[in-house]
């Protein structure tokens, strides 16, 4: 099954709701398939398919996203064997579960 941006997007912007700010901001890189953007500065924190100059970029592909939002993958594992590589603050990363978790 491939996975879409679309409903990734919806995902996350619907675990986002009523969150708190974490004060930073987040890109996913999807290698050619897209971007997405987490503002977890703006209150609520937002989400767009856009390329933007963040604090901490996770490089992943697009089906690994979907499977580390539905929780089949780790994001741990994911990057200790290099299926997802982050640039930036690796704090914001660990940030990045109290927007995201469901």
């Amino acid at each position: 099954m491939m996975a879409d941006i679309n409903e990734i997007e919806a995902t996350l912007r619907a675990r986002m709701e009523g969150r708190k700010p974490i004060g930073k901001t987040i890109k996913f890189d999807l290698k050619g398939e897209g971007f997405l953007f987490i503002d977890g500065v703006s209150n609520p924190p937002t989400i767009a398919q856009e390329d933007g100059k963040a604090d901490a970029t996770i490089a992943i592909s697009l089906d690994d996203l979907a499977g580390l939002v539905d929780g089949t993958l780790q994001g741990q594992s994911l990057m200790m064997t290099g299926r997802a590589k982050m640039s930036g603050n690796p704090m914001v990363a660990m940030k990045l579960g109290e927007l995201l978790l469901p």
